[in-house]
């Protein structure tokens, strides 16, 4: 019974063993099987290729090791190409592809894992592209683990970089496949590359990823289902995590622009021109270091820039060689010239001057203001507030200065007049409070006229007096001035008119105050104003 035992216990050892022995011999063949898909004398190149690579760039230094890996990377982007070709029937979506489950070639993820084993031996792996394609590529911390301790401090960074994004797929059939989240912080990662290394010969290339990155963050990639509130939350998420970033101001823009409330509404082409104008204009590469210098302005208005300083060196110089006739057309010229550059730099940069110096709800933002015109002051412009955002314009003394040495009386007093003239916003403030400050600009202006009744220059002069003494007339002969003058009453608009014409008799202004003050109960008295306005004017021509 013993012996029956045994040769049974024996038999069942070689069965099982006979059984596992079996599994293991068909395990081999799948794997030769797959193995057998591959161009081993191909891969074995690659490899070779490495090896050669490996030799030399022991013997660089760091600049040349930073060159060396340039000229690898495109040499495996060759060889890679052309093994990927090589591999087509097995990588595509043919009838003998790897996604096709009708056929032999068809890898479960068994198989993908031996594949990818077998590859791992050259570096190289099997990666997923997208409708049903593959790839074979670089392991992803190939070029990190490789030129990490000879390139540079900013290449080495790049390649760390890289080598972390390319662990998991960017994109695929479905859309992204990373969170939203987490491709906003691959922005401020690549943001901060840039500011670090602002003189990286990597950085045309950063700046080209961190911009595709920006795209997909606010527009969405191919694929996905885009929804704009739970973008929304998470472009508020980085806002106010990330305040400093420019893509900040670009996501605070496109936040302006995109309907929430009814998502239905917002036209997608519209936003994505919208989104890729504004990068191309503000996102180009150097814009990082124009921003910490205090420069917001695009590449086209910073083109722009470099001619209008250059024309001014010009105009410099040769006005030493010019008389004073010569150096007054030379003015006007100049000026002509100057207004059409600054109206293509404002029309270039309106977005960003109606948005990126305030702060909330229209406060000012003056240390950024401030910052932009310390940069202008090379160039002797300045951004200045207008009634709605902000405008680029010459500084008040930028022509004064340019040319009182040498244009003749009547332009040197005309430009000094114009440089004396008051900002914008200040205008409106001073007609109100200052009114005095607006009369002296218009006896100003009076006195220039008389001066230099022959100046060519003088319609230019006639029409300036004419407008400050339209407004200064209009805000002070306003209905609560007339109402207090019927009512025998004096209010601050007539205190001022009354202290006017005593204090310049002469002037023609004081003309137009006595025929108001003749004429207040007219029920046309505006408009008979307005025409005593025109008169004096015609008188002036």
């Amino acid at each position: 019974m013993k012996k029956i035992l045994l040769i049974l216990f024996t038999v069942a050892i070689f069965a099982i063993g006979s059984i596992f022995g079996y599994k293991k011999i068909l395990s081999i063949e799948k794997e030769n099987k797959i193995i057998q898909l591959f161009n081993k004398d191909s891969l074995e190149n690659f490899s070779k290729n490495k090896n050669e690579m490996l030799e030399k760039l022991k013997t660089l230094n760091k600049e040349e090791a930073d060159e060396l890996y340039e000229q690898y990377l495109e040499s495996n982007n060759t060889i890679l190409e052309n093994l990927n070709i090589e591999h087509d029937k097995l990588l595509s979506g043919g009838i003998n592809s790897i996604h096709n489950k009708g056929t032999a070639e068809n890898f479960t993820d068994e198989e993908w894992k031996i594949a990818n084993k077998f590859l791992n031996k050259y570096d190289l792996e099997l990666w997923y592209l997208a409708r049903g394609t593959c790839i074979i590529k670089e392991v992803p911390d190939f070029y990190y683990k490789t030129f990490k301790d000879y390139v540079t401090d900013d290449y080495k960074e790049y390649l760390k970089i890289t080598s972390k994004e390319n662990e998991e797929h960017y994109v695929a059939d479905s859309g992204l496949c990373i969170t939203l989240e987490e491709l906003g912080d691959r922005i401020v990662t690549w943001e901060n590359f840039l500011e670090k290394y602002p003189n990286s010969k990597l950085n045309d290339k950063v700046n080209n990823i961190c911009n595709s990155y920006r795209r997909d963050y606010i527009l969405g990639v191919p694929g996905e289902i885009y929804d704009y509130k739970e973008s929304a939350e998470e472009y508020n998420r980085f806002i106010k995590k990330y305040p400093d970033s420019p893509t900040t101001e670009l996501l605070g823009y496109y936040l302006e622009e995109v309907n929430l409330d009814k998502p239905e509404d917002n036209d997608s082409e519209a936003l994505s021109k919208m989104i890729d104008e504004y990068i191309e204009k503000y996102f180009y590469l150097g814009s990082l270091e124009n921003r910490k210098k205090g420069n917001l302005f695009s590449e086209q208005t910073n083109t722009l820039l470099k001619e209008f300083n250059k024309n001014k060196e010009e105009v410099i110089n040769k006005l030493k060689t010019l008389n004073k006739e010569e150096a007054n057309k030379f003015y006007e010229d100049y000026l002509e010239s100057n207004n059409e550059i600054l109206e293509k730099m404002n029309e270039n940069d309106y977005i960003m001057l109606d948005n990126s110096f305030y702060i909330g709800e229209g406060d000012i933002d003056k240390e950024k203001l401030n910052k932009q015109n310390k940069y202008l002051d090379n160039y002797g412009l300045e951004v200045v507030e207008i009634e709605e955002g902000f405008m680029l314009t010459e500084k008040k003394d930028f022509y004064y200065n340019i040319f009182k040495n040498y244009v003749s009386d009547d332009y040197r007093d005309f430009i000094k007049l114009c440089s004396e003239d008051i900002d914008y916003i200040d205008y409106f403030s001073s007609l109100e409070e200052h009114p005095e400050i607006i009369a002296d600009k218009v006896i100003n202006w009076e006195k220039f006229l008389e001066k230099y009744p022959d100046s060519k220059l003088r319609k230019k002069a006639n029409d300036i007096c004419y407008s400050y003494r339209d407004d200064y007339i209009l805000a002070l002969t306003s209905l609560p001035t007339t109402e207090a003058l019927k009512n025998g009453k004096i209010n601050e608009g007539l205190k001022e008119l009354n202290r006017f014409k005593n204090k310049y008799p002469n002037s023609p202004t004081t003309e137009i105050i006595k025929y108001y003050l003749e004429n207040y109960k007219n029920e046309d008295i505006r408009d008979m104003l307005a025409d005593k306005n025109k008169e004096i004017y015609n008188k002036g021509e």
